[in-house]
């Protein structure tokens, strides 16, 4: 099949290689276990994989991960080659028993590597497995479950937001960022979203946030202490770090949550004593990290919320670009540059 794949360590415009790659099967993958990064080779005594779809691609989200596990940064070791690609829509082509009912069906969810959703079809795991919403476009369907997951588990499950609460969100255009704008908003907090450029920070005035900062005109710290005073924010949902995430902590007040729950401005050391003398709470978030396998009820409830909030018009997956499958290489180039608004979502197929 027709597929991108990483063989070597490089940026994803110098390394992925248009090719062909074997098809998932359930010959082959039962040399492969589940763990909390996804799929691994089978050690001996291990379980092999007994919880996913094969699925013919329709879409596919573009995302931070795909060039962090291609250069190297990717806090998870990656065996290669694989094929690129952590979230995908398609039509069930195989499945194991307990998903049989889902063969023909439209579905969402994660993709793990080596079989990622760059191609023409791909796993799904069962922990992440679900029909496509109803009247839900592919583009937007591609990337609804690691980016409105991700942000809910950010924003309600670890952040524990509350209305009237005043929100910091890093990188708030991006994928996964806006979604949290959404959230924050639809829960009755007053959302602060730092973003680069005009048209960054009007997209995320259309999403709802009150205050709006464009870190390109000025310090954004200094920008949101003029606009809400010092020590202003409750809540920083963070999925940039980095340097950025260190100094948005100076805006938090007394018993301040900062959820760090991506890394796209790199990961830097963290002082225990900052929480310490400022009674602040430092929080993790990742989706990856246990709750599909271990407690997959905390997705479930999560992906339930979030259909009602379509259902009520208040969330929508956030599409900002669509590309054809042999762009994605040079698109990626979008998320060094910080050129990315919403979801980017590559077409693979038509259903």
């Amino acid at each position: 099949m027709r597929a991108w794949v990483v063989k070597d360590q490089g940026h994803p415009w110098d390394v992925f290689e248009r090719t062909d790659f074997p098809e998932p099967t359930h010959e082959a993958l039962q040399g492969y276990t589940v763990d909390l990064a996804g799929l691994r080779t089978r050690r001996e005594g291990e379980p092999p994989a007994d919880d996913y779809v094969i699925v013919r691609v329709l879409a596919a989200a573009l995302a931070t991960p795909d060039l962090t596990m291609a250069t190297g940064a990717y806090p998870v070791p990656i065996e290669r080659p694989y094929v690129s690609g952590q979230e995908a829509v398609g039509i069930v082509e195989e499945a194991t028993e307990r998903h049989r009912g889902l063969i023909g069906r439209r579905v969402i969810g994660f993709t793990p590597q080596p079989w990622g959703c760059f191609a023409e079809r791909c796993v799904v795991l069962g922990s992440t497995l679900y029909e496509a919403p109803a009247g839900m476009s592919d583009e937007e369907a591609a990337g609804f479950v690691i980016a409105g997951h991700t942000a809910h588990h950010a924003v309600h499950r670890r952040g524990r937001v509350r209305s009237g609460e005043r929100v910091l969100v890093l990188g708030a255009a991006g994928g996964v960022p806006s979604s949290a704008v959404q959230l924050c908003v639809s829960a009755g907090a007053h959302v602060v979203a730092v973003a680069g450029g005009a048209e960054k920070t009007a997209f995320c005035r259309e999403l709802g946030a009150q205050v709006v900062i464009d870190h390109r005109q000025g310090d954004f710290v200094e920008a949101v202490e003029r606009a809400l005073g010092p020590h202003s924010i409750d809540m920083i949902v963070d999925f940039v770090q980095g340097e950025p995430g260190r100094r948005a902590r100076t805006l938090l007040a007394v018993e301040g949550r900062h959820v760090m729950a991506g890394h796209a401005g790199g990961l830097i050391p963290v002082q225990p004593h900052e929480f310490y003398l400022q009674n602040w709470t430092l929080i993790g978030c990742c989706m990856g990290s246990g709750y599909g396998e271990r407690l997959p009820e905390i997705e479930d409830a999560a992906h339930a919320h979030l259909l009602q909030l379509v259902e009520e018009g208040r969330y929508r997956p956030t599409v900002g670009r669509v590309i054809d499958f042999d762009e994605i290489p040079d698109r990626l180039r979008d998320f060094v540059d910080r050129n990315v608004m919403g979801r980017t979502i590559a077409r693979i197929a038509d259903a």
